[in-house]
C-alpha cells in the first residue's frame, strides 16, 4: 500500500451547539397521557435561541471541510491529503480555528441578551423558553480542532514486503479503503461537476469566464492526487488543461467554445464517464469534447468506430464498467446533459 506513503490524514473535530432543546408536553399545555406512544411519535425540538446567531460558525465549519475536500479526498474517518499540501492545509485550518474562536466568544459575550431577545420575539411562549441552557454549559458545546497523522501498515516488513496471509486476515479493511481512493477521487470530482452543471451550464447558450472555475478546481484536485494513478490522471489533466487553454481569454464563452466546456463538464460529472474518457485518451484515439453528451451516454460515443491515421477504421476498446456502475440512461427527470 505505497499510496499511504504519499498522504497524511486530517480529522476535523468541530462541534457547534444546536441551539435547541427537547420539546415537552408542558410546552404545548398538554398532558403526557394525551400524547401518542413514544415508539410511535415524538414531539421533536424547540429552538431556544435565534439560529441566525449560529450561522457564522457553521460557515466556518463549511469552509474547513471544503478546504480539506478541495485538497484531498474523504478517507477513513477524515480526509486523505497529499503530503505536499500539508503545510498549506494546516495553515488554513489554523486560521479558521482562530476565526471560529473569535465568533464563539462574540456569541457568548451577548448570550444572555440574545436569549432574552429570542423570548421577547415569541410572546406567549415564554413558559416554553424559560428552561434555557446556561452560558457556561453552552460554551462547552462549541469547539474547533483538528488532528493530522500518518497511517502505517502494521503488517508491512521493513523492506516493504507484506505477509499476505496475515495482511488479508487482519488488515483487509485498510487495504480496501486505500485501494478505493481512486474511485473516491472520481466520485468527488463527479459530484462537484454535477453541481456546477446544474448551477452554471444547464440550458445556457453563453457563459462568463467564471464558469471555468469548477473545471480548474477539478484540475487542481486531480493533479494533487495524481499519484493515485499517475498515467491515467496525468493524461486526463493534460488533455483538459490543453482544451481549456483553447477558450478565448476574454469575452463571453459561447458557440464552439461553450460546447467544448460543456463536453468537459459532462465527462467530469460521472465517474464511469471519466474513466471511459481516460481510457480513450490512453489509447491515443481522436476525440472531440464539444460533441460529447449529444447521445444517450458517453459509452455510445466512444465505442463507435473512428478513423485511424492509415485511413482504416478501428473500434475503441475500453474496460467495461461493472454492471452496478453502468451509466444512467437519459430521462425526463434529468435531461440536461443531452443537448
Amino acid at each position: 500500500m505505497s499510496v499511504l506513503n504519499e498522504v497524511f490524514c486530517v480529522n476535523l473535530d468541530i462541534r457547534i451547539w444546536s441551539g435547541q432543546k427537547k420539546l415537552t408536553a408542558a410546552d404545548l399545555h398538554l398532558s403526557e397521557s394525551s400524547l401518542p406512544p413514544k415508539d410511535l411519535a415524538s414531539l421533536g425540538n424547540k429552538r431556544i435561541c435565534d439560529p441566525e446567531l449560529l450561522k457564522p460558525l457553521h460557515r466556518i465549519e463549511g469552509r474547513a471541510r471544503d478546504t480539506c475536500q478541495r485538497m484531498g479526498v474523504h478517507f477513513l474517518s477524515g480526509y486523505g491529503v497529499p503530503k505536499g499540501k500539508a503545510e498549506e492545509l494546516v495553515t488554513i485550518l489554523g486560521q479558521l480555528r482562530e476565526e471560529f474562536e473569535q465568533q464563539k466568544h462574540a456569541l457568548l459575550d451577548s448570550y444572555d441578551q440574545a436569549l432574552a431577545d429570542w423570548i421577547a420575539a415569541h410572546p406567549g411562549w415564554e413558559h416554553a423558553l424559560k428552561d434555557f441552557v446556561p452560558r457556561d454549559e453552552a460554551a462547552r458545546k462549541f469547539g474547533f480542532d483538528f488532528q493530522t497523522f500518518a497511517i502505517l501498515d502494521p503488517f508491512a516488513k521493513p523492506d516493504g514486503v507484506e505477509e499476505e496471509s496475515t495482511h488479508e486476515a487482519h488488515n483487509h479493511g485498510l487495504r480496501r479503503a486505500t485501494d478505493g481512493l481512486p474511485e473516491q477521487l472520481y466520485a468527488e470530482i463527479a459530484l462537484a461537476a454535477s453541481a456546477a452543471w446544474k448551477k452554471s451550464f444547464a440550458g445556457k447558450t453563453s457563459l462568463t469566464r467564471k464558469a471555468l472555475r469548477p473545471v480548474k478546481t477539478a484540475l487542481v484536485k486531480l493533479e494533487s492526487m495524481r499519484f493515485l494513478n499517475p498515467s491515467r490522471i496525468g493524461t486526463v489533466v493534460g488533455r483538459i488543461r490543453d482544451k481549456v487553454g483553447e477558450v478565448p481569454k476574454s469575452g463571453p464563452i459561447q458557440g464552439q467554445a461553450l460546447q467544448l466546456i460543456k463536453g468537459i463538464v459532462y465527462v467530469l460529472s460521472d465517474p464511469e464517464r471519466l474513466k471511459l474518457y481516460a481510457q480513450h485518451l490512453e489509447q491515443g484515439l481522436p476525440l472531440d469534447e464539444s460533441s460529447l453528451g449529444r447521445n444517450q451516454d458517453i459509452a455510445t460515443e466512444l465505442l463507435s468506430t473512428v478513423p485511424a491515421a492509415d485511413g482504416q477504421e478501428r473500434t475503441i476498446e475500453v474496460e467495461a464498467p461493472p454492471a452496478d456502475l453502468a451509466l444512467p440512461p437519459a430521462s425526463s427527470d434529468n435531461p440536461s446533459f443531452y443537448w
